[in-house]
């Protein structure tokens, strides 16, 4: 299990790092253009999953004293809606999402193997009490951040942008 989280980490990294290569070639009005997506522009969905990963981050920091340390090193934001930037451009955002990518690998690596199968308590952006499984957890931030990639890649697709990124068999 740990072996193959800490793969879909890495992976997750350099493919975040090949985007956002992608997206700073291209006028900064690209990123964030009205696209008809649900988080509107491709910034939009970016900073869903930026927004994402760290909120993930903290329940688990949260939950896992091995990981206290992380939750002083997350990129600082008050959620305040799943619409609502926290980064409103892609300079804001790349620091940010480099960060959070290192701190997710250590997470992967730093969580005892005999801990992934233990449920987690927490609550979710509505307030309700949930309680799901650890690698779980992190087997949904990585398909979350692939899932939402995709919807990055159509986008491009439709701006005309080439962006074969997404590949892992092609990266190992």
């Amino acid at each position: 299990m740990q072996e193959m989280l800490a793969l879909l980490a890495e992976y997750n990294t350099k493919t975040n790092q090949e985007l956002l290569g992608i997206l700073e070639a291209q006028p900064a009005e690209l990123v964030t253009r009205p696209a008809g997506a649900y988080y509107g522009s491709v910034l939009g969905v970016l900073d869903h999953l930026l927004q994402a990963d760290v909120i993930w981050l903290r329940r688990l920091a949260g939950h896992l004293p091995e990981l206290k340390s992380v939750t002083q090193e997350l990129p600082e934001f008050q959620f305040r809606g799943l619409k609502v930037l926290a980064w409103d451009s892609l300079p804001a955002l790349r620091p940010a999402r480099e960060k959070v990518d290192g701190l997710l690998e250590r997470v992967v690596r730093d969580i005892p193997a005999a801990r992934y199968p233990e449920p987690m308590e927490y609550r979710n952006i509505r307030g309700e009490p949930q309680r799901k499984i650890i690698w779980r957890v992190l087997l949904h931030v990585f398909n979350h951040q692939t899932h939402h990639r995709g919807q990055v890649a159509a986008l491009l697709d439709q701006f005309g942008v080439a962006n074969d990124y997404s590949n892992l068999i092609w990266k190992y």
